[in-house]
């Protein structure tokens, strides 16, 4: 099923200033979804990883952003927890249910 977030995600994901994108909505409305399958379809030519860290799911992710907020540990933190390396240039770094963590927010 087409929906216009889907053509939204596509038009971020080309933009070569691409900065970090916020989703919102209400709960179970399919933000998560779209996502996953934007990665299916526009991310894999873009990016070589894609990282998930849900918050809901993997409560220890908390921690990583309960010190400071240095960039460079963060994502060697979040590469060592879920095995994948992590470059900005080349890695979609997906933040979900990130209000169960106020320091990543």
């Amino acid at each position: 099923m087409y929906r216009i977030i889907n053509s939204h995600l596509g038009e971020w994901v080309k933009d070569k200033e691409r900065r970090p994108l916020i989703i919102r909505g209400a709960r179970q409305v399919g933000k998560t979804f779209a996502v996953r399958k934007c990665g299916e379809h526009y991310f894999q030519n873009i990016f070589q990883n894609i990282v998930e860290v849900n918050f809901e799911s993997r409560p220890e992710a908390k921690s990583i952003f309960e010190r400071d907020l240095d960039p460079k540990r963060i994502i060697l933190e979040l590469s060592l927890m879920f095995g994948k390396r992590i470059t900005p240039e080349n890695t979609l770094l997906f933040f979900d249910e990130i209000q169960e963590a106020e320091g990543a927010i």
